[in-house]
């Protein structure tokens, strides 16, 4: 797809719509760069006239806006893209804005959708779930049979990794960690939250497309940066309402990465022990730990 920027003095309108609802986001503009990284992350980057730079929908609090859809009007002076709105919202128009939820309806705040308590058989042993919708992403709490009983629970915040957890890849050591927490949970009583932030907050095609740069020699934060992302994406807002829905107070946290010790720790939420989350490594995920212990603080 060619667009002429030039026609436009550079800048072309962009009208951003909420795949699903139809809902506009977002008006903006964007420059013959932003519009690449635009199609090459399919992540939607606008041009900031006010800032002379470009920015990415969200960039300071994680939230961010995928691409579902692409389309120019017949005259090439306007974008229209469709997209997937990831995290909590903070759009600039529309009912869902920060404008409208600020100064005209303080009380329509973002509103997770949860479900009822199941029960779930597994390998592992026998649990209850609870799901929760959070916008356009769906998370799991995977409790013990005895979770609300446990004073202080042991607790792991596992980020979905479908090529880890449902293909067992070996690049990385998420599927080792998942196996570990749902055997702890089981043994020992307590939670493990699915956060379904897929490849660190950045989706699936990022992610193998990361693999594809990690192919060619690069870590894996440096893949990141070089698609126009931060090293890391996630936030974890719908994990902070997940543990204090479900009542959690005190826990033993299952963590290697003193990023998820800060935020619970500020969200008030007392971590009473930090549980290593340590595995076997493998010539495959060797560079992958060596990278997030060196350049991502991860205590390994």
């Amino acid at each position: 797809m060619n667009i002429d920027f030039k026609k436009s003095n550079g800048l072309v309108p962009v009208i951003a719509q909420e795949y699903g609802t139809n809902e506009i986001l977002m008006l903006g503009y964007m420059n013959k760069e932003s519009f690449d990284l635009t199609i090459k992350t399919k992540v939607v980057h606008y041009f900031s006239r006010t800032k002379n730079r470009i920015w990415k929908k969200g960039e300071s609090s994680g939230h961010i806006q995928k691409l579902i859809d692409l389309r120019v009007d017949c005259d090439e002076d306007t974008i229209l893209v469709i997209v997937e709105q990831v995290g909590n919202t903070a759009c600039h128009t529309g009912a869902k804005s920060c404008f409208f939820r600020s100064y005209l309806n303080k009380e329509n705040e973002k509103t997770i959708i949860s479900s009822e308590i199941a029960n779930l058989p597994s390998k592992y042993g026998n649990f209850l779930i609870k799901a929760y919708k959070d916008c356009c992403q769906e998370h799991l709490a995977i409790m013990s049979k005895d979770f609300k009983d446990i004073e202080v629970p042991l607790v792991r915040v596992h980020s979905e990794c479908l090529t880890g957890d449902a293909i067992g890849s070996l690049k990385c050591d998420c599927n080792n960690q998942l196996n570990l927490a749902l055997e702890l949970i089981s043994k020992e009583g307590g939670l493990v939250v699915y956060h379904r932030q897929e490849g660190r907050n950045i989706g699936l095609v990022n992610k193998v497309n990361a693999y594809n740069l990690q192919d060619q020699g690069y870590n894996t934060v440096e893949a990141n940066l070089k698609l126009g992302f931060k090293e890391d994406e996630r936030n974890y807002i719908a994990v902070e309402y997940i543990l204090k829905d479900l009542g959690v107070k005190k826990m033993k946290l299952i963590t290697n990465n003193p990023r998820k010790i800060n935020f619970f720790e500020n969200s008030g939420i007392e971590i009473v022990e930090r549980i290593p989350a340590i595995t076997k490594i493998n010539k495959f995920n060797k560079n992958y730990l060596q990278t997030k212990k060196e350049q991502m603080g991860h205590i390994l």
